[in-house]
Formats: C-alpha cells, sequence, structure tokens
C-alpha cells in the first residue's frame, strides 16, 4: 500500500499576495482569550519587492498612528515602507546607496526615528511624512528609541556604549536639535545584545548572561541565570529560559536592581 502524500493546502495563487498575521493579547487581569487576525494585501504596482525576493528586516508599528513601518532586503536593495490602516503600501524617499537600521517610532506624534548610512557617514534621521530631519551628524550616534516625550540616541564606540543622550520628541522637528547626556560610562554594545527603554526612563541594555540598567543617571548590573533572558517591554520583568532534558523550563520574575 503506498502511503496517501501529505494534502499542500494553497490559500492564493498570486505570488504578489502578502500575509500579515497579528495576535492582540489581553490584559493579565482578564480571561478573554487572545485575538489573532490575518491581513492580506495584495501590494500595488512598484511594491511588489516585498514577495518578489524580498525579506522583511525590520519591522515597527506606531500605536499614534497605527502606521506600520518595514524595511524589506532583495539581493541588491533595501526599500523603507510603510503600511497605513487601510492597508496601502507605499515605498518611503530614499537617498541612493543609503542603508537603514534601528527604526524606532514616536509613541506619540507616530514620527519615524532611524539610523541612515550612506558610504562612511552615520546619521540619525527622523522621518515625518516624506519630510527629513538630522537628529545627530555624529558617526557613532545610534538611535536607541522613544518613550515618554523623550528620544533616547546612544554614541557607541569600539563596541561599547559610552553615552545616552536624549532630545525631546517633537510634533515639529528641527535639524541637529540640542542633546542632553543623560548617561556616561562603558556598558557592551555588539550585535548580540538587546536594549529597551521601559517606565520612567528605565534604559535597559542586555544579552544572555548580563543586564545594564541606567537609571537617572545611575548604572546597575545584574547577573542573569537562564540560558536564555529576555526582557519585558516595560522593562520591569525578566523572561529565564533553562534547559532541563527534552524541556525548557520558564521562570517570570520582576527585574530588580
Amino acid at each position: 500500500m503506498v502511503p496517501a502524500e501529505p494534502r499542500i493546502e494553497k490559500r492564493y495563487g498570486n505570488p504578489q499576495i502578502t500575509e500579515l498575521y497579528s495576535l492582540e493579547l489581553p490584559n493579565s487581569d482578564e480571561d478573554t482569550a487572545p485575538t489573532d487576525s490575518l491581513n492580506t494585501f495584495d501590494p500595488p504596482s512598484g511594491s511588489e519587492e516585498i514577495s518578489a525576493g524580498g525579506r522583511i528586516e525590520q519591522f515597527v508599528v506606531s500605536t499614534a498612528t497605527n502606521l506600520m513601518y518595514l524595511t524589506v532586503k532583495n539581493e541588491s536593495t533595501q526599500l523603507l515602507m510603510k503600511i497605513d490602516v487601510a492597508k496601502e503600501v507605499s515605498t518611503l524617499h530614499k537617498l541612493g546607496g543609503e542603508l537603514i537600521d534601528n527604526i524606532e517610532t514616536s509613541d506619540r506624534f507616530g514620527t519615524l526615528y532611524f539610523d541612515s548610512e550612506v558610504g562612511i557617514t552615520h546619521q540619525v534621521i527622523a522621518l515625518e511624512e516624506t519630510k527629513r530631519q538630522i537628529i545627530s551628524k555624529n558617526n557613532n550616534d545610534r538611535i536607541l528609541g522613544i518613550r515618554e516625550g523623550k528620544v533616547y540616541i546612544g554614541q557607541v564606540e569600539n563596541n561599547e556604549l559610552v553615552k545616552i543622550k536624549t532630545t525631546p520628541d517633537l510634533v515639529k522637528l528641527t535639524n541637529t536639535p540640542s542633546l542632553k547626556t543623560e548617561w556616561e560610562g562603558s556598558i557592551p554594545y555588539n550585535k548580540d545584545v538587546h536594549w529597551l527603554i521601559g517606565a520612567k526612563g528605565r534604559m535597559v541594555i542586555y544579552d544572555h548572561q548580563t543586564a545594564y540598567i541606567v537609571t537617572s543617571g545611575n548604572l546597575a548590573e545584574i547577573k542573569l541565570n537562564g540560558d536564555e533572558n529576555y526582557v519585558s517591554a516595560d522593562g520591569a520583568e525578566l523572561i529565564q529560559l533553562t534547559k532541563e532534558g527534552t524541556s525548557t523550563l520558564v521562570e517570570l520574575r520582576p527585574l530588580k536592581q
């Protein structure tokens, strides 16, 4: 008896259709089941790079405007794209040869911030609709995030974060605003680290072994015990994953200094 071939369901025959899945979790004190949804859209002319060999590298959502921004890279180019609430996809203006990294959105105005690299020139850029403003011309500066009205910029030298600077997150921006130094020191900063800005400007930089927490200009270092460690988006909880035989134990505990 010949076993039946596994059934492979093909929902669409159009290779240009892109599917975007989302999962909305309820509050921790609610019994409501998570809501998952599927949005399917057919990219308009000029946006075929999403499915024609393109790979989504970065993705952020502006909760203030319900806009989604993503960078898509294929073999030869990288595109900065926007999806609005009507599922319209548009390609935002880019300079020739520009490499975009670390995209972040304002939690108040929906302004997009990102690191821009053209040749040997690196800048932190803010994008309001199609208008660009240069936030920093320092080649060592990197966008870290935006929280509660502040834009956080890190100065990185020789794989070390040596300074955290801020500038107000305004509805109208100007080129090269003044940057206020919030902290100076030395924290390992490489491709293996994660970072986030928690409540009240608490900055957390961590890998799977150590968490560095900057609060009000003071630095605390915490050793992590899990095989893998992650920090919640608000910077308050530590998620530790520990392997035990064929299982993985998950422990959730406060991230305390």
